[in-house]
């Protein structure tokens, strides 16, 4: 899972960047993962909002396990008055999690404001984190939380 979250994030943050790039046309460029194999990735821009462009897809495919990974970015949402971008990642493939799908939000204001949900074949949740308001959440499937303080830069 946290692999996947790696990569997952890393081409995140490649889709944003180069989202702005194309004149909303299907564009496919080649990234090196971090096993050393060359993922093609292909993405469409959806929207002229470089924060959060929605309507964004992006997806790929490993070339050695076949396994289809694709990310849409599907729209804001306000969550304790902060407004986030979100975007929805899912696979063909789950994990030795289980997991399927990721909702990932995102403020652009605030990088320590974040929540990411996985899910399992079934639509149930396995895990979820949150870092808000300075608070680090996380709970898993059976309802066990915890929670910490995010230290403050010095």
């Amino acid at each position: 899972m946290q692999k996947k979250m790696i990569v997952f994030l890393v081409l995140l943050v490649l889709s944003l960047a180069v989202s702005g790039c194309s004149d909303k046309e299907t564009s496919t460029v080649t990234i090196e993962g971090e096993d050393g194999q060359d993922y093609e990735v292909t993405y469409t821009e959806g929207s002229d909002d470089e924060n959060c462009p929605v309507g964004s897809i992006w997806s790929t495919t490993n070339p050695n396990t076949g396994e289809v990974v694709s990310m849409e970015i599907v729209g804001k949402e306000v969550i304790n008055g902060i407004e986030m971008c979100q975007a929805v990642y899912e696979t063909d493939t789950p994990d030795e999690n289980g997991i399927v799908k990721v909702e990932y939000l995102w403020s652009n204001d605030n990088e320590e404001n974040f929540m990411w949900t996985a899910y399992d074949q079934d639509g149930n949740m396995v895990s979820e984190m949150k870092a808000m308001d300075g608070k680090i959440t996380m709970s898993d499937s059976e309802g066990v939380v915890m929670e910490m303080e995010i230290p403050e830069d010095e």
